[in-house]
Formats: structure tokens, C-alpha cells, sequence
């Protein structure tokens, strides 16, 4: 009874100060934007000032938007002032920003292992996390669930993933949606009104995987407004998605091939690694392997069931296109990579715990609630230059025959031939150049925005410092203590390369061999 006394109190406590942050009149710009100020919607920790709002954007009237803001203060005194904030663009696209109870526990944690001391403003993006309307596409996701259990060949399950895509598409349309809202430029616009009914001109943005793009576009047309740009697993808009995918691909494989075979331990206990790789996609292409992941597993990935998954288990059938997939989800994560030559090698054997581990990982980024499917088509169809014809992209595809059987028939089945949301424009999909101090940060073995895209974005930029990080993946401050303090020293100083001595530490993968293996399987599933 006192325990719950104590939490009543410091819980009022909190709340007090936070009424007193929240006793502002709303904000109005001249176009209609504005933000409303109001109480947080979740418990704050005794130890933070936080303010919340609705922003609701200048073209509100038509859409109906509105946005939940978020903005933390430092608890620690700043080199920075209360008019440079950093303002966090979260990536996917699609992927909600964690505002809600639940998700706003991560950011507590977050501020904790980057102690930038600088004010925090997050945002939920158009359709997404706590927005409204809130877009989602449930006939995927029941698809999704549906198909997992059945041994389909890469054609058979694009031609479900079109059948579903299209029924969502006529339904948003039906419910008088305009998915042409939902995109970079829109997105862009909602940056720029937010940064101003705010206040300030000395603005700071950090963006991850797609939120960099989404930040080289604010940068592009707001760089008074700008002090600097941090861009974690660079995509810039010049990258075409449906182009690079073979590429992506094929690099994925040959990351993970070269750097055990560079790795002494790992190359001698797996010498034939590529080989028996493309050995084990036969014999799935044969005989699929069938897993049951149970509902207590899937509970732990915070996925809401539906009902074909709601009773006993959710079954996996693991052919050779599947096991594509979840090798090149399993590589986001620097941490996983150093596991897979080991679990390669044990599914060849016969042997699936390992695989199952990663399974399990694979569905619940299918299946996760924080990604809308809906704002991920509408954005990618609109970035993307709709006039890539079949033969460009089977002449990419003809440069890496390794993996053409996954890739080849991905411009048939383009989904964004069924979601039609209109074209950014050739103007958007050039190169961003700026003079705003801009630090690019890049993980030698992320498998899906690869370094040399920031190598390449970097060089329109003449205060551009890149700084790739081996051994790493996707989201390199999310899992490098040396990326975090990198980006607060730039943050101290922007027109200097930062620079630290944790930068000369080596950090390669290292690699887990087969009897590590197991043990790294129980301690993961005893955390």
C-alpha cells in the first residue's frame, strides 16, 4: 500500500509540472497550421518536463490530419540553447514513432544511452502511430498470416500481395481517403509549419533509414531553418527503390560470404559457406521446411493476433523464397549477422532451433502494428520515378544472376501499379546539395541502405562528414555506443568532423561459431 502511495505522488507530481507546461494558448500560423497544446496522454517520469500537442497542418481543412507532438526537455544542462531542439524523423516509411504509453517507455531509455542534452520534439508522421486518420491495410496483414502457412512460390505470393493491396486500395478510396496526401512532399511541408508554429531557426533533424530521406527533403527546402543534419542508414531520394532491390539483394549475400570468409575462426569452421547456402535454397526448393511458432512467442513481438492466428499456433512453411527473406531481415542487426553462418550451416543439417529464433523475428516485423502498410505504398510509389520500363530493370537484374530467381519478377508484380498516388516529380529525385553542416553515419553491413549510398550523397555536400561504422547494421546509434558519441560531439560543434577515439577501436563481427550458437539461443531466449 505505501509503494502505491509513493507512486500516486510522484505520479501527481509529474503531472503538476506538466499542467504548468501545457497552460499555453495555441499556436497559429498564418496558412492555418497550428498546434494545439494539451496533457500528455501517458505517465512522465518525475525526472522529466515533457509537453504535448496536436499539430494540425495548414491543409487540415481538406484532409483532416492531425499529428501528436511530443517535446522533451534536457535534464541535463545544454551546450545547446532552448531555440536549437533536435527534431527526430523516424523511418520505414510507415513505422510509427512510439508516442503511445507503451512506446514512449523506449524514449525514456533512449535518452538515457544518448545523453545529447538537447530538447527532443517527436512527431507521428501522416498515417501513422497516433495520427489521425490512422491508415492501415488489415487485408495484408490477414494475407500476410494466411500465406505463412503455405508453400508458395515467389510468383503465387506476389499475385496474393497485389490481390490484397488492390482491396486496400479501394477501400481507403472508398472511405474518401486521398492516399495522394500521404507522402515525402506532404510530409516535408508538415516539418517545415511544425519547425516554425514551434519557433526557432536553428533546428537540428535527425533522421533514420527512410526518415533520412524524408530529412535531405526538409533540408532541401527549409535550409534557413536548419543548424544541422544528422542521417542514420542513409536513403536519399535519388536512390530508386525498385532499381536497387536486385542490387540490395545480392549485397546482402555478398556482405555476409566475404566477411566470414575474411573472419579466420569463421572460415575455417565454415569453408563452403556460400555453397552450402545456395545448397540449402535447393533443398527447401524441394522439401520446405514447416515450423510452429507458438502464440506466447508471437504475444512477445507485439503483434495483435487476428483470428487466423488467434488459436494454438501460427505455422511457417520456409521454402527457398521465404529464406531469402528472413536471412535479409535477420542482417538489419549486427548482433544477428554474427549468428547466421552457424544457423545456415545447422538448417542444411536438419537442425532448426536457431532458424526459429530468426522466424519468429521475421513474422513480427511482417505482422508489428507499428508499420502502416498503407503510408509505406503511398510514400514509395510517389518518391519513385514511375516511367522504369521492364527492360531497365531486368538489365539490373542480368548484373547479379545470383539471386534473379527472387528478384526477377518483382517489376510484374510492382504494387505500385495498383497504388496510384500520383509523382513527386524529377525535381525530388535529384540529388540534395546543401551547405548545411550534415553528418551521414552508415553500418558496413546493413543490408538494405547500404554505406555507398552515403558515400555517394555525401559529396554534394561541402560541410558533408560520412563516417561508416564497422561491424555494424541498420541504425548504427540505436547499436554503436561510438556512433552516439560521434553524433553529440557533432551536435556540439556541426562545422567540425567529429571525431573520437572510440572511432580507432576495432569492432568486426565476431562471428559465433555452432557450439556458441546454442548458447547464445539460451541466453537470448532466458533475456
Amino acid at each position: 500500500m505505501k509503494q502505491w502511495i509513493i507512486f500516486t505522488t510522484l505520479l501527481l507530481i509529474s503531472l503538476q509540472g506538466l499542467a504548468k507546461l501545457t497552460e499555453r494558448p495555441p499556436s497559429l500560423l498564418n496558412n492555418g497550421a497550428q498546434l494545439e497544446w494539451i496533457n500528455c496522454w501517458f505517465v512522465i517520469p518525475a525526472s522529466y518536463q515533457v509537453q504535448c500537442g496536436y499539430f494540425y497542418p495548414s491543409d487540415y481543412q481538406q484532409s483532416s490530419i492531425r499529428l501528436p507532438v511530443v517535446v522533451i526537455k534536457p535534464r541535463r544542462p545544454s551546450t545547446l540553447s532552448s531555440s536549437e531542439p533536435l527534431l527526430y524523423l523516424t523511418g520505414g516509411p510507415g513505422v510509427a514513432t512510439g508516442l503511445d504509453q507503451e512506446g514512449i517507455e523506449t524514449w525514456w531509455q533512449w535518452l538515457e544511452n544518448n545523453p545529447w542534452s538537447v530538447e527532443l520534439v517527436l512527431f507521428d508522421q501522416r498515417g501513422t502511430g497516433l495520427s489521425q486518420p490512422q491508415l492501415d491495410c488489415p487485408e495484408i496483414r490477414t494475407m500476410i498470416t494466411q500465406t505463412l502457412a503455405q508453400p508458395l512460390s515467389g510468383n503465387s505470393q506476389l499475385v496474393l500481395w497485389q490481390h490484397a493491396t488492390r482491396n486496400c486500395y479501394q477501400r481507403l478510396q472508398g472511405q474518401g481517403i486521398e492516399l495522394s496526401h500521404y507522402t515525402s512532399t506532404r510530409s516535408s511541408h508538415d516539418v517545415g509549419e511544425l519547425m516554425t508554429v514551434i519557433g526557432g531557426f536553428n533546428w537540428n533533424l535527425y533522421g533514420v533509414s527512410y526518415g533520412t530521406r524524408l530529412a535531405l527533403t526538409v533540408e532541401r527546402e527549409y535550409p534557413e531553418r536548419i543548424r544541422s543534419v544528422i542521417l542514420d542508414s542513409v536513403y536519399p531520394p535519388e536512390v530508386n527503390e525498385l532499381l536497387e532491390f536486385p542490387f540490395v539483394y545480392d549485397n546482402a549475400l555478398n556482405i555476409l560470404f566475404k566477411s566470414c570468409q575474411a573472419d579466420t575462426h569463421c572460415h575455417q569452421r565454415f569453408p563452403q559457406l556460400e555453397i552450402n547456402f545456395f545448397k540449402l535454397l535447393k533443398k527447401l526448393e524441394k522439401k520446405p521446411i514447416t515450423l510452429l511458432l507458438s502464440q506466447p512467442l508471437l504475444e512477445t513481438s507485439n503483434i495483435t493476433t487476428t483470428a487466423a492466428t488467434s488459436s494454438a499456433n501460427q505455422r511457417v512453411v520456409v521454402n527457398s523464397e521465404r529464406f531469402m527473406e528472413i536471412l535479409f531481415d535477420a542482417m538489419y542487426s549486427w548482433d544477428v549477422v554474427e549468428t547466421l553462418p552457424a544457423t545456415i550451416e545447422a538448417t542444411l543439417r536438419g537442425e532448426y532451433e536457431s532458424l526459429r529464433s530468426l522466424v519468429q523475428d521475421y513474422v513480427a516485423g511482417l505482422l508489428s502494428e507499428s508499420l502502416s502498410y498503407a503510408v509505406y505504398l503511398s510514400v514509395e510509389c510517389h518518391d519513385r520515378s514511375p516511367h522504369t520500363s521492364r527492360e531497365e530493370f531486368l538489365a539490373k537484374v542480368a548484373q547479379y544472376p545470383r539471386v534473379r530467381k527472387f528478384v526477377a519478377k518483382q517489376w510484374d508484380y510492382d504494387l505500385c501499379q495498383i497504388w496510384k498516388v500520383g509523382d513527386a516529380g524529377e525535381a525530388f529525385r535529384q540529388p540534395v546539395n546543401s551547405k548545411v553542416p550534415t553528418l551521414f553515419l552508415g553500418g558496413e553491413y546493413d543490408p538494405v541502405t547500404p554505406p555507398n549510398w552515403a558515400s555517394q550523397a555525401v559529396n554534394h555536400f561541402p560541410r558533408g562528414y560520412l563516417v561508416v561504422l564497422p561491424g555494424n547494421g541498420h541504425g548504427v546509434v540505436d547499436s554503436d555506443y561510438c556512433a552516439s558519441k560521434v553524433v553529440g560531439e557533432f551536435l556540439t560543434n556541426p562545422w567540425r568532423k567529429p571525431y573520437n577515439t572510440c572511432l580507432s577501436w576495432p569492432r568486426e563481427v565476431s562471428f559465433v561459431l555452432e557450439e556458441q550458437r546454442t548458447e547464445k539461443l539460451l541466453a537470448d531466449n532466458h533475456r
